[in-house]
């Protein structure tokens, strides 16, 4: 962090990334011009019970870590109950395979991509990063590329969907099961490959594990669980936040949340020790007091004394070209 804010942050919204079965999966992708590179990239996933969202509620995450000297993605994912497991862990592997093939264009560090992710999100980029280049679950559509990551932050995540059962108060409508066609008797295997507990190995990268102590909707025994098994083969790191499962969207909780994951990011090398210095962070987005925009509220509703630096929102327009507007015309 630092005390001056950058120019501007870019968004270049719904960029193509993957495509399937009539689906196509886009991304939305930050950058600060005045960051130099290359830069480390952050793939940003978000939660949703894996049956419900669309990507933006990581929008304010994402503008700080650009202007602090990361290209950000948040991509899209595939839900249950029309696509289940492993659909939308091929997807976060599919964005992590972009950054790192189209990453360069942009001015990216393709070496160094870090997974960030809230509740289900947490899920997918802790498992992306744990199965990675396993051929059973990568998208075929950037052959070559890997699925690893540098380092993972997950918060609240779920990682063990045994014990996610057992604690569940209403099993048989539990979201989880949407996501993996039934219970651990009916899908024993979805049950062990879709748990990040069950796929822990020794090329596990340095894990970040935030959890909140007033968790109702995914027990903290699941980042115990987790921070457990990784013990013996990685960095991991293990923290509490004195709040319930939207913590990392809580403007009491946002700086403390954002500092920690920065911290622990550049500590394990990803972030570089200069990033900050390069992109110039001022004032983080959160508000003390006052929780953050969710899922629904995308970075096009707020308003010029929401955000920390002027915000410039691209996107192609018909000829495919990027048209850059100020805040002021959004």
């Amino acid at each position: 962090m630092t005390d001056t804010a950058p120019e501007s942050v870019t968004v270049q919204r719904d960029i193509p990334f993957h495509e399937m079965d009539g689906v196509t999966l886009t991304l939305d992708l930050y950058d600060s011009p005045a960051a130099s590179g290359p830069k480390p990239v952050a793939v940003l996933v978000r939660g949703g019970a894996f049956t419900s969202g669309d990507k933006g509620e990581f929008a304010r995450h994402a503008l700080d870590l650009a202007a602090d000297g990361f290209l950000v993605i948040e991509p899209q994912y595939r839900l249950a109950p029309e696509w289940t497991f492993p659909a939308a862990l091929v997807d976060v592997k599919a964005a992590i395979e972009w950054a790192r093939t189209e990453g360069e264009s942009y001015g990216a560090d393709t070496d160094h991509i870090v997974g960030v992710g809230h509740s289900a999100g947490a899920n997918l980029v802790v498992l992306a990063a744990l199965t990675a280049d396993e051929p059973g679950f990568e998208p075929e559509l950037y052959p070559g590329a890997s699925s690893g990551l540098s380092a993972v932050v997950g918060y609240a995540g779920i990682y063990d969907f045994h014990a996610l059962d057992n604690a569940a108060d209403d099993e048989a409508d539990a979201p989880h099961r949407a996501y993996l066609t039934g219970g651990p008797d009916d899908e024993p295997a979805a049950y062990d490959l879709a748990s990040p507990v069950g796929q822990v190995n020794t090329d596990a990268p340095p894990t970040l594990l935030l959890h909140g102590t007033n968790d109702d909707v995914v027990p903290p025994a699941q980042s115990e669980l987790l921070a457990d098994a990784l013990g013996p083969m990685t960095d991991v790191v293990h923290e509490t936040v004195p709040s319930d499962h939207g913590f990392p969207f809580h403007g009491a909780n946002y700086d403390d949340v954002y500092e920690r994951t920065v911290e622990f990011i550049r500590r394990v090398g990803v972030g570089g020790p200069d990033t900050g210095d390069a992109a110039g962070a001022g004032e983080r987005t959160g508000l003390p007091g006052g929780n953050l925009p969710g899922p629904a509220d995308r970075i096009d509703d707020l308003g010029p004394g929401d955000t920390r630096a002027r915000i410039a929102a691209t996107a192609p327009d018909s000829d495919g070209q990027v048209e850059k507007l100020s805040s002021s015309q959004k």
